[in-house]
């Protein structure tokens, strides 16, 4: 493999300009790590530990590729983790303007009734 062979790599993981992550990092990822769940769960399949006859899952994947689909995942774990910060942050933000809202909206009735 060459040094920056970047074919089935995720983007994450190959070189970048400057400025490129920034972008990458505030960009709303929930269309990728949806595509990637759907594969995941399609490489799913239920079998029966042995021992206990519990259900379980195995994961199966292609050996060759066995470094692209960590990556794969790699990439998908720091989306979702980058798309809960969005949201946490969006969250307090609109918490921060709820209090507000309410705020004015209580001044406003104790003006009413004066």
């Amino acid at each position: 493999m060459k040094p920056f062979d970047t074919d089935k790599i995720p983007w994450l993981f190959t070189p970048h300009d400057d400025g490129e992550l920034d972008e990458y990092f505030s960009s709303d990822h929930s269309k990728i790590i949806a595509e990637t769940s759907r594969e995941v769960i399609a490489s799913l399949s239920e079998s029966r530990d042995r021992l206990s006859g519990k259900l379980c899952y195995t994961f199966n994947y292609n050996q060759r590729r066995y470094r692209n689909t960590l990556l794969r995942f790699a990439d998908m774990i720091v989306r979702a983790d980058v798309t809960a910060k969005k949201m946490k942050s969006r969250i307090m933000e609109l918490n921060i303007e709820n209090r507000e809202l309410r705020k004015q909206l209580a001044d406003m009735e104790r003006k009413m009734k004066r």
